[in-house]
């Protein structure tokens, strides 16, 4: 159990777990952030039956030549149970008992399209205050929520304490998760996230904002969809996807009074992407959508995506035309969301 008391000066025990499935680049990024962030911790990386060899190669390598590093190789990623996802809820399931079984406090789920930008253990202190003070809270939000998290309806008034509360959810597939509780209560991931997120808020749990994220997704990711990938992956010729936090940006992040959006903290390193930043596939209209949200409450200039530049330089540029790489897509952003939802519609019965 985890307690914060004078005579409990421990810092819990956390375990980081990464778990993904394909897309390489991602993967590794996720790893190697993890480790650069908090390099006493222990890690558990969970492939999910990825095909890729080279991948495979890569993950076998990093956990032989770290000691603090595990490596879980899955044999079979089950489509059948998601369409989606796969079988990545059964993954983390076995992320969890892995977990528990080593008496771990705490795990840390990071998915592989996301980055660990920072970790300190004063984090983990914070962390262990927000369990205290929310007896229903198992699970904390780690990942940066972007802006439009208030234009979709996501996000819950600040409570009496600051902290802020995800509108309609009782548990998510990331963040921090609180393993007393977990084995507590017999909590499961089923095969969706509406299943679990609905079937935990029915029985009166909480998810909150941590105020100081440390996670972030890499927005506009290529992602797996029914065992295939759709969009390319970014690439990069910096050590990291995104610019991990320095300690001056670590230390403005835990003097913020309210909540710290995704587009403060998450700077593309070597390449240009748009913002407000979107942090799953582009397959619907729902980002446009937000945008009409955005300019209806805020003005026209916020109707189209901007540009975040702040992570580029001339070094990063490339080609004859010495242009950026950029992502999404613009071709994909302006007509593929329309494509898709439209052949969606299309094919409703």
């Amino acid at each position: 159990m985890l307690h914060a008391s004078d005579e409990e000066t421990r810092v819990p025990t956390v375990l980081h777990v990464i778990v993904g499935y394909q897309l390489r680049t991602y993967f590794l990024n996720a790893v190697r952030s993890v480790r650069a962030a908090a390099p006493r911790d222990h890690i558990l990386v969970v492939d999910n039956a990825s095909p890729d060899p080279l991948l495979r190669r890569e993950l076998r390598q990093i956990a032989i030549t770290d000691d603090c590093v595990e490596l879980l190789e899955l044999t079979e990623n089950d489509l059948s149970r998601n369409s989606k996802v796969g079988g990545l809820y059964n993954a983390y399931q076995i992320a969890f008992e892995h977990a528990m079984t080593r008496g771990f406090d705490m795990l840390h789920l990071v998915q592989a399209d996301c980055q660990v930008l920072w970790w300190d253990d004063e984090y983990v202190t914070r962390s262990v205050e927000i369990f205290e003070a929310h007896p229903g809270c198992v699970n904390i939000r780690t990942l940066a929520p972007s802006r439009d998290s208030r234009l979709g309806g996501e996000l819950d008034d600040p409570g009496v304490d600051g902290l802020v509360r995800l509108r309609k959810y009782g548990l998510t597939d990331t963040g921090l998760y609180h393993l007393g509780r977990w084995r507590a209560h017999s909590m499961r991931f089923h095969q969706s996230e509406t299943g679990h997120s609905s079937h935990y808020l029915a029985q009166g749990f909480e998810v909150l904002f941590h105020p100081w994220p440390t996670d972030a997704p890499i927005p506009w990711p290529a992602v797996i969809r029914g065992g295939s990938q759709r969009g390319k992956e970014v690439r990069t010729t910096r050590p990291y996807l995104l610019r991990p936090l320095s300690p001056d940006a670590v230390a403005t992040v835990k003097k913020s009074s309210g909540l710290v959006w995704l587009e403060d903290i998450c700077i593309p390193w070597g390449w240009v992407c748009a913002e407000p930043m979107w942090g799953t596939g582009i397959e619907s209209i729902d980002y446009w959508v937000l945008r009409y949200r955005d300019a209806k409450r805020n003005g026209l200039r916020h109707l189209l995506p901007r540009p975040v530049f702040s992570g580029v330089d001339r070094s990063d540029r490339h080609g004859p035309l010495r242009t950026y790489h950029y992502r999404p897509a613009l071709s994909r952003l302006f007509l593929g969301a329309l494509w898709c939802e439209f052949r969606r519609r299309l094919r409703r019965p």
